[in-house]
């Protein structure tokens, strides 16, 4: 029988020399950026809790984690990649899946994506793309699957790009989410999601199979909402070290990180009890929101905080790599499946602060869910994070400075690319921001 090609839209053909020489080049400098993140992590906390060195070991996209999905592969397991926190991982690991999420962190490879893309698309799309014109990323090469959640033209766009390589589910999210119509259309997506699933793993998702997947959920949320809480008071554990615990649950098994985390809280907890601050409670507490951070190069601008001077701690955000992983539990009432799927239906959009929505008011949620975090947390100053070619992102920056500007709190536009080398500029940039920050709290 012939066997049967698939025709390359977009991704060019590259020899596999220096496919290579390309993805053993970047992974050996990619391991080093990891362990450099790592140990300055620690250096900034001489007492860091001992809990953190799960975390560490999981940072490690080439280790441990990589090493074990591979085994359940091995076994006949699926691997359901995501970009994109709308897509329900409950239903994934309802089937006997494993999600994760595949978004690129890696700066080099955005330079590779120029290849198919221009150089004014966002560069995470163009990192994406690289990572996988020579294999590079482990969660992206392990999925059999990926879903891809049509926020804006570039996720778009990409997820037609790596249609070239893998299996795409898309899946069409309602631009005004405050309309019965918009959840009845999402449902209907959450529904159609969960058949390609069933039928791409062959297991069934049963009623007992979800209720256990959202308890699963449930519990991690709860545990993710107690870090949180002890971020609120004064300062126990550096921003960095909560940020990577909050992103890791995103390719970590979800119990057991769930169990690591308890264990972090806990420490934390005893930390509190004896005013054992990280740092000072006098530094000033800043809040980043705007275009996702993720690890590992993409790193540099939590650094630049913590390590500035003047330092700051982050003790917030609100970015889809942080803490709107798991701020929402998901509401259900009865267990009956409709039930949950409703439920899981409603978590995923109604409590979205994605600006990629609209609505009369213009995306009310995401400004009322910025002004309680600074309010409950005590923030000082708000840096408003975007990577040049981030359009929803940088569009709503007006919005959200008028917002702030009512209540009295700075905001500062940080746009930069996803590179090294303006680190020495933003480096300025950021000092001069907290140097501000300490004017205010001094006057």
């Amino acid at each position: 029988m012939k066997e049967t090609t698939v025709e390359r839209k977009y991704l060019p053909e590259m020899q596999q020399k220096e496919m290579d020489e390309l993805r053993n080049t970047v992974k050996v400098a990619s391991e080093k950026i990891i362990a450099d993140n790592i140990a300055r992590m620690k250096k900034a906390d001489p007492h860091r809790p001992d809990a953190m060195k799960y975390f560490d070991d999981i940072a490690n996209l080439f280790g441990k984690r990589q090493q074990e999905i591979e085994a359940e592969k091995a076994k006949g397991k699926k691997v359901i990649g995501y970009m994109c926190l709308f897509a329900p991982t409950e239903l994934i690991t309802a089937a006997d899946a494993i999600p994760v999420r595949v978004n690129s962190g890696w700066y080099d490879t955005s330079k590779l994506g120029d290849r198919v893309v221009p150089v004014e698309v966002c560069p995470v799309i163009r990192s994406t793309i690289g990572a996988k014109m020579i294999q590079l990323s482990p969660f992206l090469e392990q999925s059999d699957a990926l879903i891809s959640v049509l926020t804006c033209d570039g996720m778009t766009k990409l997820s037609e790009i790596l249609s070239d390589q893998k299996t795409i589910w898309g899946m069409n999210v309602p631009r005004v989410k405050d309309s019965t119509h918009s959840l009845r259309f999402w449902s209907d997506e959450i529904k159609q999601m969960k058949t390609q699933i069933e039928t791409f793993t062959g297991n069934k998702i049963d009623r007992k199979k979800l209720k256990e997947s959202i308890e699963v959920s449930h519990r991690a949320t709860k545990v993710f909402r107690r870090l949180q809480e002890l971020r609120k008071g004064n300062p126990v554990i550096m921003g960095r070290d909560a940020m990577l615990v909050n992103q890791a649950y995103s390719w970590d098994d979800k119990v057991r990180w769930t169990e690591n985390a308890e264990k972090l809280c806990n420490e934390l907890e005893a930390r509190a009890a004896k005013k054992d601050w990280v740092v000072s409670p006098d530094i000033p507490r800043v809040m980043v929101t705007g275009t996702p951070m993720f690890w590992p190069d993409n790193w540099k601008l939590p650094t630049l905080v913590e390590e500035g001077n003047p330092q700051g701690i982050i003790v917030a955000d609100e970015q889809c790599s942080g803490e709107r992983i798991l701020n929402d539990p998901i509401g259900v009432d009865e267990w009956s499946m409709d039930d949950m799927l409703n439920a899981i239906s409603e978590r995923y959009l109604m409590a979205s602060t994605c600006p990629c929505f609209t609505s009369k008011d213009g995306n009310e949620d995401r400004i009322n869910w910025l002004i309680t975090k600074i309010k409950d947390w005590n923030i000082q100053g708000v840096i408003y994070y975007v990577i040049r070619g981030c359009m929803l992102y940088a569009m709503e920056y007006s919005r959200v400075k008028k917002a702030l500007d009512k209540i009295n709190v700075p905001v500062y536009y940080l746009d930069t690319e996803y590179t090294r080398e303006d680190v020495g500029q933003m480096k300025t940039r950021v000092e001069a921001f907290l140097e501000m920050l300490n004017a205010r709290v001094d006057f």
